[in-house]
């Protein structure tokens, strides 16, 4: 504190000056409200002034934002899973040819797993902290912060529920409703109503009765409940981690097997690569190269793998006239709607390719 500020607020309180007077003084002269409180109480009290638990609303700014992101990337994960779960287990006759095609990529699944897997025990572990520092200081409950956060998340949430029940009524009355539909809207009125009603009750409890709540217990533990049921589906449709990788190790034999055979094309045409073979004729620009070395060691585009990624056994390759079989063991069985030239059972499988036909597989 300035000593002159002092100095002066001692001089004009033995001049009988009250408090107001000496504070319009100082104002006017340019001095900050905060400055002159403390100056005056410092000067009528002997006892500094206490300052509250928390000064600064940075930490609890930290935390909040924390768990509400947290919450927001659990939920949309979980949206997402059950998405996708109705479309594999209720799909559209319409959509049956993409949702064919798409039934072995579990890309999707595997990325929300990984997002609740690491957010959920970090929203549990942070609203654990802050629901122990709401019975320690209930004042907390009043912070600025936590409020703000809550209305966004009711906000956010409303919307959801007030467009699902849009769609809903706006389905039915076109005569469109479906069981895949149906179970779409209950997944999103049931994993937004949730920290909707949570938080909005939570909102509502006096102070002296947030910790008595059992609405907190009720919350924590359908929550997990909610959680363990979407990652065991998850986990059954997706596998272990190991069948994960062995998918892995499969799709880089397939990669390996189509840059063999365009190198393959390669050798035999060279420059004429594209050009049609004119019809009747039976013979090669060159004859098929004798072995995989030959053909890695002529290749014109990139470098290649002849061997197999997991076991180092060499890509087995055969020659018959102007046809050419590469033949690789598969650890899982392989039935896409996509590219289904490649499609393979779990063991060995060997592609036939006409020499003569120069479109790759």
């Amino acid at each position: 504190m300035s000593t002159s500020l002092s100095a002066f607020i001692a001089h004009a309180r033995s001049k009988n000056m009250d408090h107001q007077t000496i504070r319009m003084l100082l104002l006017s002269a340019g001095w900050k409200e905060k400055d002159i409180a403390s100056a005056l109480a410092s000067e009528s009290l002997t006892m500094s002034i206490p300052l509250p638990g928390d000064v600064g609303s940075a930490r609890d700014a930290f935390f909040h934002l924390l768990a509400f992101t947290t919450l927001y990337a659990t939920v949309i994960s979980l949206v997402i899973l059950a998405f996708t779960y109705i479309g594999r287990w209720f799909p559209d006759p319409a959509l049956m040819d993409y949702a064919y095609a798409s039934s072995g990529d579990f890309s999707s699944i595997r990325w929300s797993i990984a997002v609740i897997v690491i957010s959920f025990p970090m929203f549990l572990f942070l609203s654990r902290i802050l629901h122990r520092e709401f019975q320690a200081k209930p004042e907390k409950l009043n912070s600025g912060v936590r409020r703000w956060l809550t209305y966004l998340t009711l906000f956010v949430t409303s919307c959801a529920l007030i467009g699902d029940g849009i769609t809903l009524l706006f389905t039915l009355l076109s005569g469109e409703l479906t069981l895949r539909f149906v179970l779409k809207v209950l997944a999103v009125l049931v994993l937004s109503g949730l920290p909707f009603g949570y938080y909005f009750t939570a909102l509502r409890i006096d102070h002296e009765q947030y910790a008595k709540s059992s609405i907190h217990a009720k919350y924590l533990w359908s929550s997990v409940a909610i959680v363990l049921v979407f990652l065991l589906c998850g986990i059954v449709i997706v596998g272990s981690p190991m069948q994960g990788r062995a998918e892995k190790f499969d799709e880089q034999r397939i990669s390996d097997l189509r840059a063999i055979q365009n190198e393959i094309y390669n050798v035999v045409y060279g420059q004429e690569r594209g050009v049609p073979v004119p019809a009747g004729v039976k013979v090669l620009p060159k004859t098929l190269p004798k072995d995989l070395q030959t053909v890695a060691a002529n290749a014109l585009y990139e470098k290649l793998r002849i061997a197999d990624p997991e076991t180092t056994a060499p890509y087995v390759y055969k020659t018959r006239g102007t046809s050419f079989e590469l033949c690789a063991t598969f650890a899982l069985e392989r039935d896409l709607g996509y590219d289904i030239f490649w499609n393979h059972p779990a063991s060995e499988k060997c592609f036939e390719f006409d020499a003569l036909d120069q479109r790759t597989k």
